[in-house]
């Protein structure tokens, strides 16, 4: 019970997801790397816009224009960042908004979320379960085809009522090359760094990950998923 959080007591309510097996090594480890835009570190803006950040972060991967942009006035970052963080908000509650001091839910995190030629689908985690492994393993798949995925981290009751829920977001990036390494990289928008992690190490996890912004379980995925016409 005291490693119960929401993304597992939801995600044992949604139909199972399939996913083919990865396969492939672990890799070497390598010393996390900023990211940069116009030789400045992208971090997000305060303690709310974490999901704002990654959904930037997200957008100007598949738009040359918004990452030139970006790359050539990177002070722009902030205020891109806090109009993403309303339209978040905006509406997430059907008629009313969610508070922004509690950042993004999953639900219209999913909804903004821009990539060409797909659109996002929010499915509820729990890293100890088959059905979870079956998601964090399609986030490796839609990575390997060129599609990043943000991913909510969280505790879980052991650590407190409150840090049970999804309190972070971070950002699974596709790889510059192939590779056959069974990892992600990670973009964590708190410190501005991309991080390798084995898929392995993020599976039943027991303590905080850097990757996962000092958190201890990926707790929902916002899946990619071909666009409806």
């Amino acid at each position: 019970m005291s490693g119960l959080h929401l993304g597992r007591i939801v995600a044992a309510w949604q139909r199972p997801l399939t996913s083919r097996p990865v396969t492939g090594a672990a890799p070497t480890p390598r010393d996390p790397v900023p990211v940069t835009l116009g030789g400045t570190r992208v971090t997000q803006v305060d303690g709310t816009t974490c999901g704002a950040a990654v959904l930037l972060m997200l957008r100007a991967s598949g738009d040359e224009t918004l990452a030139a942009e970006l790359d050539a006035n990177p002070g722009m970052i902030d205020s891109y960042q806090r109009e993403i963080h309303a339209d978040v908000c905006r509406g997430a509650l059907g008629p009313l908004s969610w508070p922004r001091a509690y950042g993004s839910p999953p639900w219209s995190l999913a909804r903004e979320a821009r990539y060409p030629g797909v659109d996002y689908e929010a499915r509820a985690v729990d890293d100890a379960s088959e059905h979870g492994r079956a998601i964090l393993n399609a986030v490796w798949h839609a990575n390997r085809r060129g599609l990043p995925v943000p991913l909510y981290t969280g505790g879980n009751l052991r650590e407190g009522l409150s840090r049970a829920v999804p309190r972070h977001v971070v950002l699974a990036v596709p790889p510059a090359e192939p590779v056959s390494e069974a990892s992600l990289l990670i973009y964590e928008p708190s410190s501005g760094l991309l991080h390798e992690v084995p898929l392995t190490d993020l599976f039943a996890r027991t303590g905080p990950h850097p990757a996962l912004g000092g958190w201890t379980h990926i707790v929902w995925a916002i899946l990619p998923r071909p666009k409806k016409h």
